[in-house]
């Protein structure tokens, strides 16, 4: 009697032991192939080691099927550590789909095309008695005309009241026409005020903002030439703008890098540009314009007239807004950094941050603040583009110092995924992974910078009774410029082919 109830007791356990292996072995199978169609999607690994990945998921999703559900004779010992072996390779699978499902998404962020918009602010006369938008009903507002985009300003307050627009050459007119209640409410750039209270933040005393609103630029991008990034040349054009109405909204664009890739020579050449740069805005006549004003009318803007200026074809944009250094360098816990200045600076939200000479551990505010600040300087902006390579060094160091930080890349991509975009494709970022990944090439990387001499003179975008500091460039810095891409990017070269074909 005691034997019967021996074997009932261990075929039900056998039969528990059954059923908890199918019900392991299926999550196995659900996990694994999740896990191959987020690697498939990823498509940066190559069809080598991709095949032996899946080949191995297989395998050992076939030995748990043998083990835990086929072999009931098998001892316990067996399936104890088939079972062990099954749960780790289902916490394995999640934890690659957490980073592949990360990535997936930064991707599928700064590859997404959408429209850039723009930030308006509508400023009154402090003393006024204006509070809301529907104050100004009936009312004047006056318009900037050389802001391209003042129309879908104008047109988006319209939906919501009726005015008559003004519009004028002109900014200094525009603000001496509201200071004088020639008009009762101006309409401009957020960005652009942000430039007038960096230049002379006298120039909106006795103002007031009362609305702020945004309008959608449209789709009216220039035409992307795609290359072969993995054979081909290519030149990217980094903007990069610490502005927090986020990486669509139009800015200044405080940082201008263009880098030309050779894939073939696994050679890479970084020209840094200042943003005080004095160059012609494309398209327009008469009065230069620091480069980073260009930000301001769109990211197309700022290509273009950099391809005017050196005399290249841009292939590519990137754009970044650095606000996100605050979140990221947050996310890690902090990062040291190195000033070669003391120096007692104010952030945005008021806070000090109080930096010595030699290495020094900061927070995210910090970080951005630091790699802000150019006024201190003698170099100025040049200056501050070596302190924005320090912080991005930093952040690299500290993501590779340990493994708890790589642990926290996924929310580390997710949260920069808000401050890139790119016109690279998916396909095209992928591809040069993917090379990266495969072949290992050894990059030889150069870097090489615009210079000039500082002026004051009249801007575009400001008017000409408003001078601005700006920086004359050399034009021999830009010839040399201009000639070093063109032989990174095989250019003389295949001149001296032709010419050489021409004496045949």
């Amino acid at each position: 009697m005691k034997e019967s109830t021996h074997k009932t007791d261990d075929n039900s356990t056998r039969w528990i032991m059954s059923g908890f292996g199918v019900i392991l072995t299926i999550v196995q199978a659900i996990t694994s192939v999740m896990l191959i169609f987020s690697l498939i999607n990823t498509n940066i690994l190559g069809g080598a080691i991709l095949a032996l990945l899946i080949g191995a998921m297989v395998a050992l999703l076939t030995i748990s099927i043998i083990e835990l559900v086929i072999r009931q004779r098998a001892s316990w010992i067996e399936k104890i550590i088939c079972a062990i072996l099954s749960v780790a390779c289902i916490a394995a699978s999640c934890f690659a789909m957490s980073y592949t499902g990360a990535f997936n998404g930064f991707l599928d962020k700064v590859t997404e095309t959408k429209p850039e918009t723009k930030a308006y602010s509508v400023a009154v006369e402090e003393e006024s008695s204006y509070r809301e938008i529907t104050d100004l009903q009936d009312k004047n507002i006056g318009f900037l005309t050389t802001d391209t985009k003042a129309g879908s300003a104008e047109n988006f307050l319209k939906e919501k009241l009726e005015f008559k627009a003004d519009y004028y050459d002109d900014l200094s007119v525009l603000l001496d026409v509201l200071k004088n209640n020639l008009s009762d409410a101006i309409v401009l750039e957020t960005d652009r005020i942000n430039a007038l209270n960096e230049a002379d933040e006298s120039l909106m005393d006795g103002t007031r903002i009362i609305y702020n609103f945004e309008v959608e630029l449209g789709d009216d991008a220039l035409e992307v030439s795609r290359k072969t990034v993995t054979e081909e040349p290519f030149v990217i054009y980094i903007s990069g703008s610490d502005s927090r109405e986020g990486v669509k909204a139009t800015a200044r664009s405080d940082v201008n890098i263009v880098v030309a890739v050779n894939p073939k020579d696994a050679k890479i050449l970084l020209v840094s540009i200042p943003r005080d740069t004095y160059v012609q805005l494309h398209d327009t006549t008469g009065i230069k314009d620091k480069l980073t004003h260009a930000g301001v009318y769109g990211i197309e803007m700022s290509k273009a007239t950099i391809e005017d200026f050196l005399g290249i074809n841009i292939d590519y944009t990137v754009k970044v807004s650095f606000d996100t250094v605050i979140k990221v360098v947050d996310e890690l816990d902090g990062i040291d950094i190195n000033s070669d200045t003391a120096m007692r600076l104010n952030t945005m939200n008021r806070k000090v941050c109080d930096f010595v000479v030699g290495m020094q551990h900061v927070d995210g505010d910090c970080a951005l603040r630091f790699a802000r600040e150019r006024k201190t300087y003698e170099t100025g902006d040049r200056h501050r583009g070596e302190n924005q390579q320090e912080v991005i060094t930093a952040i690299i160091n500290k993501l590779s110092s340990s493994r708890d930080y790589i642990l926290k890349l996924p929310t580390i991509l997710d949260i920069a995924a808000d401050s890139f975009e790119t016109s690279l494709t998916r396909q095209e970022i992928t591809d040069f992974i993917r090379l990266q990944l495969q072949e290992q090439p050894k990059w030889q990387t150069k870097s090489i910078a615009i210079n000039g001499t500082g002026a004051m003179l009249p801007t575009y975008s400001m008017g000409a009774n408003l001078p601005l500091y700006v920086m004359i460039p050399y034009q021999s810095t830009v010839t040399d410029a201009k000639e070093q891409i063109d032989t990174y990017l095989g250019v003389k070269t295949e001149k001296a082919k032709d010419n050489a074909q021409n004496q045949e």
